[in-house]
């Protein structure tokens, strides 16, 4: 476990070779994405095997492990093969984080997973603030792959009488 100094902890990128130089940075607001509403337990560290991954509860995935793996899973990974996450920001007090893709496509792609359910909670995946549609938009696509399988994730299975209610205490249960 990761002894923490302040409410604030980051991973350095992983994939530096993939990113490097300046197109790494021109790219970089386009490449991220904004998790809100993390259970208080979220934490970004990458040296979880996947055999534990496979075999475990849900808790014991960490979000850079849990994007990685439900990218793969629904085809979004644009640049290839690997961890589609290079590095995670968390805030634990304000309990959101940054989670910067490989690619734009990738981010683009991981916006269609709002409202997924991350360690028994339903998070927000949106764009960061500082997000500006018109300078990403010669970078790559805006929008999601529409040919994501989201299904295999629990997500996409569109009901006239589905809503999502996220931010509820942590306090309140279902009975």
């Amino acid at each position: 476990m990761i002894e923490r100094v302040t409410g604030f902890d980051i991973i350095p990128p992983a994939s530096s070779a993939i990113l490097a130089g300046a197109a790494g940075q021109a790219t970089r607001n386009a490449r991220r994405i904004y998790v809100s509403d993390l259970p208080p337990s979220a934490n970004q560290q990458k040296n979880i095997s996947l055999l534990k991954v496979i075999l475990s509860s849900s808790s014991l995935l960490t979000v850079t492990t849990f994007f990685s793996h439900v990218m793969a899973a629904i085809g979004g990974n644009a640049a290839g093969p690997g961890d589609a996450v290079v590095s995670v920001y968390i805030n634990h007090e304000k309990r959101f984080a940054f989670v910067e893709m490989r690619s734009v496509e990738e981010a683009s792609n991981a916006m269609s997973l709002d409202g997924i359910i991350f360690e028994g909670v339903h998070v927000r995946v949106k764009r960061p603030s500082d997000y500006n549609p018109s300078l990403a938009a010669p970078l790559g696509p805006s929008q999601p792959n529409p040919n994501l399988n989201l299904t295999v994730v629990g997500l996409g299975l569109e009901h006239p009488f589905r809503i999502l209610v996220s931010g509820l205490p942590y306090y309140f249960t279902e009975a």
